[in-house]
């Protein structure tokens, strides 16, 4: 019981410390580097298995992605332009680019 106590003591201590650094205007190694970001684009290959023309909205049974980090999954893409579904069928093997757009992954090429 003595040592959970000094545990919890020892760790309200540390982050008292952490919080007068930080409100001092103290940075942390590396505070000015930037973050790294997600890519933005993608390639993917897959198979179609729904399209959905009013929606403007495919769904690709595909292994992992090209240039993001996304393993291969069955996952609905918008497309950028729903005149890009036309001549699509389902079961139909595709290769696709995608890019991310407010906060989606949307199909930008598709053949």
């Amino acid at each position: 019981m003595k040592s959970v106590l000094l545990i919890m003591l020892l760790a309200a201590a540390s982050a008292e410390i952490a919080f007068s650094h930080a409100d001092a205007g103290m940075k942390s190694p590396g505070a000015d580097q930037a973050l790294p970001t997600s890519p933005k684009t993608g390639k993917g290959a897959g198979v179609i298995q729904r399209i959905n023309l009013e929606k403007g909205v495919v769904t690709i049974k595909h292994g992992p992605l090209q240039g993001i980090v996304a393993p291969a999954m069955t996952m609905s893409f918008r497309v950028r332009d729903k005149a890009m579904l036309a001549n699509l069928q389902p079961l139909q093997k595709v290769d696709f680019e995608i890019s991310h757009e407010d906060g989606n992954y949307v199909i930008t090429k598709i053949k």
